[in-house]
């Protein structure tokens, strides 16, 4: 039997950081923070999410900075903005799936 599976990534929002400084090049305006989320597939069907990968990046110089390396004033502004950036239901479409087919045996098995 030969089966599908493994992880994907998908972008789930970019918003422009407002006062802001690349570190690198000095542009003012010019970071984006882009956030991607993971989830784990089976024949290319998103089963459940898995986690969120975010990176700040400089449209000037394409210097791209890890969620975990953000300066102060990075974190902040994306912890006001990310509520923004939800995850969208078609992640969960396995899982989704899995439920109705489970409520649908059910209802079957009770008659």
């Amino acid at each position: 039997m030969l089966i599908f599976f493994g992880l994907r990534t998908s972008k789930i929002g970019t918003y422009l950081m407002q006062n802001s400084e690349c570190s690198y090049c000095e542009k003012s305006d010019s970071l984006n923070i882009t956030e991607y989320g993971r989830y784990f597939h089976v024949f290319w069907i998103p089963i459940f999410p898995l986690g969120r990968k975010i990176f700040s990046e400089c449209e000037h110089c394409k210097q791209t900075i890890r969620k975990r390396d953000f300066d102060p004033k990075s974190k902040n502004d994306y912890n006001q903005n990310k509520s923004k950036s939800k995850r969208p239901i078609w992640h969960w479409t396995g899982l989704i799936l899995l439920a109705i087919l489970t409520i649908f045996v059910s209802v079957l098995l009770i008659k």
